[in-house]
This record gives C-alpha cells, sequence and structure tokens, in this order.
C-alpha cells in the first residue's frame, strides 16, 4: 500500500473529528433527553418495513449508555460506525499530530470492494428487518 505525508488539511480535519466526538460524549444527557421527541421513520410508516438505518437511535443511545450489545443488537453497521467515530478520533487525532504517513487509497475503490460494501449493507438491512 502506497502512502503519504498528511495535509495541514488534513490534521485540522482529524482535530475537527476529536472535538465533534468529545462533543458528543459531553453532550450525552442532551442526546439522551431528545431522544423520545425524534419522529418516527417515515420509510417505516408508510411501507411497514424497516429501512436501513432503522434502530440507529437505539444503537446510539446504547453506546452513549456503553451498552455495545444492545447496540449491535439494534443495527449492526451504524453500530460499528458509531463506535468508529468515538474510536476514531483520538487515533486519527494522534495519527496526524504525529505526522505519520497515511494511506493512500485507490480511486475508484476496486470493484470487489464496491461489492462488499452493498452486500453488508443488504445483509444489515436483512438483519434489521427479521428482527425489529
Amino acid at each position: 500500500m502506497t502512502t503519504r505525508p498528511a495535509t495541514k488539511e488534513e490534521r485540522q480535519l482529524a482535530l475537527l473529528w476529536l472535538a465533534a466526538a468529545a462533543s458528543a460524549l459531553a453532550l450525552r444527557p442532551l442526546w439522551l433527553a431528545m431522544t423520545p421527541l425524534l419522529r418516527p421513520c417515515v420509510f417505516r410508516s408508510l411501507t411497514g418495513f424497516p429501512c436501513p438505518t432503522c434502530g440507529t437511535t437505539r444503537a446510539a443511545t446504547a453506546i452513549l449508555d456503553g451498552n455495545l450489545i444492545a447496540a449491535f443488537t439494534a443495527n449492526p453497521i451504524a453500530a460499528a460506525a458509531g463506535l468508529l467515530f468515538v474510536v476514531g478520533a483520538p487515533v486519527a487525532t494522534l495519527w496526524a499530530v504525529a505526522q505519520w504517513p497515511v494511506p493512500v487509497l485507490p480511486t475508484p475503490l476496486p470493484m470487489w470492494v464496491r461489492i462488499g460494501a452493498v452486500v453488508l449493507i443488504a445483509a444489515n438491512w436483512l438483519y434489521v428487518i427479521t428482527t425489529l
């Protein structure tokens, strides 16, 4: 895999990511208080089937409560994304501040990666449909 040095903008983005993740954790009581006020899923209201993102709110609140099992039960991809957001922020900041090389991803991504992503999203949606 090829690498390159991090740019100034990427270092700034890493710090912004850290600030956003820290703010999300600091505002935990507000997020938990606001959750009951959210509107129900429009897709589910219209079709009767859960959308691919159904369970994301429950996954996020479970992560904020520290209940990872409940988060992954609600929506596995949303839980993984939430964990990546929280855990990835300090890692990205450390990476940028230490000026470690940044991996270069091929563009476009290889076909097997794109197909794998679609299959993963479809499998997650099937899981959400069968468990809700």
